[in-house]
């Protein structure tokens, strides 16, 4: 199954039209059917996201550094505007405590503008797939306080029942407990003891290792269950309770 989704619906949020220009390039070239709309403050962009007579938006590709707000604030206005979209953070910082930061308030994709162009387009790839990215040149291991699991292991351990794989799914786009209550029609305490469940079933103790977790090891996305050996690919699903 091809892993891009079809006709995603992109805001790209820049107060630099050669920079929306360029990231509008990049990505119509990962994904050909990609629409766009553009947004160059954080007013500009909650009234983008606020708009019910627009097509719905799939992912935010967002820098932090806006006329109007600045730093992690700026993700944590969006996140709170944008429930259950992917969010992407493009910035000239290529500092690993914010790019930690960005993770831990809801981004699933942390693109230093000034990357070589094989890891910027990798980190876009990773975006239009909707997986997760962090760059590795920002990260080692003393970063983290976990260790990162081979391949074999990741598939040999990880075991979710069909409901936990879907908090999972939206637990790795960077929703909140009650965003993913509302999208799964569960009570946000239900969501936590399932996000609890996860948490031991990956060896994690914060949403952040989760992340970063995922993004380092290519076979933590996948996901293995007594049932089915189904992954990450494609979005979230309402299974059963």
């Amino acid at each position: 199954m091809d892993a891009v989704r079809p006709s995603s619906h992109y805001l790209l949020v820049d107060d630099h039209s050669l920079i929306r220009e360029g990231m509008m390039q990049a990505i119509r070239s990962l994904d050909p059917s990609a629409r766009f709309s553009q947004a160059n403050s954080l007013a500009s962009t909650l009234a983008c996201l606020d708009d019910k007579t627009a097509e719905p938006i799939d992912v935010v590709l967002l820098d932090l550094g806006l006329p109007d707000s600045r730093g992690i604030a700026t993700l944590q206005t969006v996140r709170q505007a944008a429930a259950t979209q992917r969010i992407g953070i493009i910035t000239g910082h290529a500092d690993v405590q914010i790019a930690l930061e960005c993770i831990h308030h809801g981004a699933s994709c942390f693109i230093p503008k000034l990357a070589e162009i094989d890891g910027f387009t990798s980190a876009l790839q990773a975006l239009v797939e909707g997986r997760l990215h962090f760059p590795s040149e920002l990260l080692s291991p003393s970063e983290v306080d976990f260790p990162t699991p081979d391949d074999e292991t990741a598939r040999r351990t990880i075991r979710l029942t069909p409901r936990q794989k879907d908090v999972l799914e939206w637990l790795l786009k960077g929703c909140t407990n009650h965003a993913i209550a509302s999208a799964l029609g569960i009570s946000a305490e239900t969501v936590k003891l399932h996000v609890s469940a996860i948490f031991r079933a990956y060896g994690v103790h914060s949403r952040t290792q989760l992340v970063l977790l995922c993004s380092r090891s290519p076979q933590a996305n996948m996901l293995s269950s007594p049932d089915n050996g189904s992954s990450l690919d494609g979005g979230p699903r309402k299974a059963l309770a």
